[in-house]
């Protein structure tokens, strides 16, 4: 059997840096999505334009 390595300071945060930009983004995109399915289905113009233009 092989022993892992234990990951050096600069690979942890490496890491740590992956998995909260990963978070921020997947919550930045949820959040994106619920203003524009609420301002989009009731009808705010003015946003609708900037936010949901690809619609």
């Amino acid at each position: 059997m092989t022993r892992l390595q234990p990951l050096t300071l600069v690979d942890r945060m490496s890491l740590m840096t992956l998995m909260v930009l990963t978070t921020a983004t997947i919550l930045v995109a949820a959040e994106a999505h619920v203003i524009c399915s609420v301002f989009c289905i009731h009808g705010d113009r003015t946003l609708e334009m900037d936010i949901c233009s690809g619609r």
